[in-house]
């Protein structure tokens, strides 16, 4: 039975969940003679709760020949214990959330061994909390589609006849036909997002839940927004949209799945469109290059000063696209708010001064020996990362004879041990920031990205920049080396292919099938099926036995961090060495291409629906992708200057100075499109302030007028005409000017000094002095 906010608490005892599959064709309830009206589902979020230690116990069950059936066994005293005190916090939860106004609704999964409750709120609670969250809301079209915190009309009082009245409800724009309880101005993810504060935040009216921390004790398995079938097949449907991003299909993508994951594909898409003509530039190079044998011919510097400033413009640009999106998607004037602990944070239980709660204290004078034990880690680890790229390139150079393939065999297993080591220093990375115990996850995460993006780059890139300058001109453990045919440039293009390649296919292929090897092992460790029986489609019938909630909560979660992550060091394959490689550039729009279909397909089919995150850019990525650029710029410039042989009889002092006046003209050139081209558009500011005014006046009823009221100078009976005085008789003109006098103004400091200290004497008990 479902659980209302007046119902009592109970579970259906179904193996599946029949209101997922209603839900579509009820109808509005309660409202005569409308019934072709579809009515907004009533629930939004999904919380999966552990019932049983394993589906194979007895607890709770009724003795029919049912469960006689299926053979359950008893559960220990410890297993039984569990289940009671996971009944208790249940208990104790379900009905925090019915005493703030959500509407429940639970149901046991399939094998009985865990309830899932799907959670929704009447359009009242939804305007209540919006207007006491002050949420912003769409306007309509008329008003420039700002948006505008959510208020309540004022009816006005009538000790002031009224006048006070404040009729607002009609400038919000609506987004569903049924309105009729006011929850048409509300669009899916304003629902989820103003659901998840009813259930987290501990403001008045809401339950004060702390989801991460029940996750992290393992009460509580998911907690997830339930997907939208009708709008999911919308959006999955043109494929073709999802490459070329239209202001449409960007929209559908924000108002689904949240302003970070629409950041994220926009993203992708205005990188596929920047690297179209660059591509196209790169194979005719090629071809110019095959026709000379090496990529060092006289192409080299136009595209060297050309790739410079595209990888310098690329994230400037996209911080411009971003305020045009972010504009319209209300989020431009975001400002960062008090992000809560996270619940892995331990420490010293005190009381936050901010906010008036006890939570976890951990001192900057204990966290310092932690961030050293990092950076003792990121030493070591950094010499060991050295060492074993050096000895894999070592045994290119003494083995290659020895084995099938020579010299390509050994550039495969380098690729290898790159990609699986920088799995390794992903979770290296991880643990240390975990020991390194951050409050918020804000802190986490630029911490992880930190140590992430330093450990990953000199994984990723050390061995080619080890063969563009430094393998001809050093001796590696005692043995002078060599490059391929004597050309670094084109010993450093082979590599350079053999990289992006086995990136393009097996990190594309782990991508989209490891939800899927996730789920079979899942399927194997819980529910104890066989690997055969997966074979041969027996899994497809069992999840057809789950309702559509569960099957959404045995996906994995979507990772925004792990896949700008991968996006980076693909880009920077693709820009750091671009001069020794123009073709890698169209290399690298397949790859996008790959990505974009790869991430929709995963988004849509093997991922829960991610909560909503709203977001005014791709921050701290953008800032990431630029500095990215810069060491591009550096990079190629010294590749075209130092380790090509188009200046090898130039001294190294006219090489420094070609070095600085090209890295000065390019850098020029960059400032100066900052110049021309600022950051956030004109446009941008124009609309922003014009939304302002326009909000203002909305929300103060504050009427526009086009022309002025000449009504002021017709005549009015009763009204006495304005006098004009010839001047200022209010003014005192026998008030005298002060006038300095250092005499007075002795005296003054004088008894002031005097009377200060007889308090003092008084206050002391000391008779006081005679004046």
């Amino acid at each position: 039975m479902a659980v209302g906010a007046s119902g009592s608490l109970g579970y259906a005892k179904l193996d599946m969940d029949p209101g997922a599959s209603m839900m579509t064709s009820l109808t509005t309830k309660g409202v005569e003679g409308i019934s072709d009206i579809p009515r907004r589902r009533a629930y939004e979020m999904c919380l999966v709760f552990k019932y049983k230690t394993s589906k194979r116990v007895r607890y709770e069950e009724s003795s029919n020949e049912f469960y006689t059936v299926r053979g359950l066994d008893e559960p220990t005293e410890k297993a039984e214990n569990t289940m009671n005190m996971w009944k208790q916090h249940r208990e104790s939860i379900l009905k925090s959330l019915q005493n703030c106004g959500l509407d429940l609704y639970c149901f046991y999964s399939r094998d009985r061994d865990e309830i899932l409750v799907k959670v929704g709120a009447n359009a009242q609670k939804l305007r209540d909390t919006a207007a006491r969250k002050r949420y912003k809301i769409q306007l309509k079209k008329e008003y420039l589609n700002a948006y505008a915190e959510f208020r309540h009309d004022h009816p006005g009082r009538p000790e002031f006849q009224f006048k006070d009245r404040r009729i607002i409800s009609h400038v919000y724009k609506t987004h569903t036909g049924d309105n009729l309880d006011g929850s048409g101005i509300f669009k899916t993810i304003d629902r989820i997002y103003l659901i998840d504060h009813i259930i987290q935040s501990k403001d008045r009216d809401c339950a004060g839940i702390n989801i991460g921390k029940l996750m992290h004790q393992e009460e509580l398995k998911a907690y997830f927004p339930l997907h939208e079938q009708r709008a999911l097949d919308e959006i999955a449907q043109d494929q073709v949209q999802w490459f070329l991003m239209s202001e449409d299909h960007a929209n559908r993508l924000r108002d689904y799945f949240g302003d970070k994951i629409a950041f994220y594909f926009l993203w992708l898409s205005f990188y596929m469109k920047w690297l179209l003509p660059l591509a196209a530039i790169g194979v005719f190079l090629q071809v110019v290059d095959l026709l000379a044998r090496t990529p060092d011919n006289f192409t080299a510097i136009p595209f060297c000063v050309l790739m410079s400033i595209w990888s310098l413009c690329l994230p400037y640009f996209w911080q411009r696209q971003e305020a045009k999106w972010a504009i319209n998607w209300g989020t431009l004037d975001l400002q960062e708010q008090l992000e809560p602990h996270r619940p892995e944070h331990w420490g010293e239980q005190l009381i936050n001064p901010v906010t008036s709660q006890v939570e976890p204290f951990y001192p900057w004078s204990k966290r310092i020996f932690k961030y050293l034990l990092s950076a003792a880690v990121i030493t070591v680890t950094v010499i060991i990362t050295v060492f074993c790229i050096s000895l894999l390139l070592f045994m290119r150079h003494t083995m290659k004879t020895q084995v099938d393939g020579g010299t390509f065999t050994f550039q495969v297993m380098l690729a290898g041990y790159v990609e699986l080591s920088n799995w390794a220093l992903n979770v290296l990375a991880t643990w240390l920031t975990n020991r390194e115990n951050h409050r918020t996850h804000k802190e986490h995460d630029t911490a992880l990205l930190v140590k992430v993006m330093g450990l990953k780059f000199l994984n990723a890139f050390f061995a080619l920049y080890y063969v563009a300058f430094f393998k001809e001109h050093t001796a590696l453990f005692g043995s002078p080396m060599r490059c391929l045919r004597d050309d670094c440039m084109l010993d450093l293009q082979s590599q350079l292919a053999v990289f992006v390649v086995f990136r393009l296919v097996v990190s594309n292929c782990i991508e989209h099938y490891a939800p899927k090897a996730l789920l079979f092992w899942r399927s194997c460790y819980y529910d104890n099926m066989s690997c055969s029986s997966y074979i041969h489609g027996q899994s497809l019938l069992e999840m057809a036995e789950m309702s559509l909630t569960e099957q959404q909560a045995k996906k994995a979660k979507w990772a925004n961090f792990d896949n700008f992550d991968e996006l980076l060091i693909t880009h920077g394959f693709a820009t750091l060495f671009a001069v020794s490689s123009p073709w890698v550039v169209c290399l690298t729009l397949i790859a996008i291409l790959v990505e974009i279909w790869v991430d929709m397909r995963s988004l849509i089919d093997n991922r829960q629906r991610p909560m909503p995150f709203r977001a005014k850019g791709n921050e701290p990525w953008t800032t990431a992708f630029n500095i990215y650029g810069v060491l591009a710029a550096l990079t190629n410039v010294s590749l075209l200057i130092f380790a090509s042989h188009q200046y090898e009889g130039w001294r190294f002092t006219e090489k420094l100075t070609l070095f600085i006046f090209l890295e000065h003209m390019i850098f020029g050139s960059w400032i100066l499109i900052q110049m021309i081209f600022p950051p956030v558009p004109r446009n941008v500011e124009v609309l922003q302030l014009k939304q302002d005014n326009v909000v203002h006046r909305c929300l103060e009823g504050i009427k526009i007028e086009q022309h002025m009221d000449f009504s002021m100078f017709r005549e009015k009976k009763g009204v006495e005409d304005m006098q004009i005085f010839g001047y200022d008789m209010l003014e005192d003109a026998k008030e005298a000017e002060p006038t300095l006098s250092l005499k007075e103004s002795g005296k003054s400091m004088y008894q002031g000094v005097i009377d200060e200290v007889g308090s003092m004497r008084v206050t002391l008990g000391t008779p006081p002095i005679a004046s």
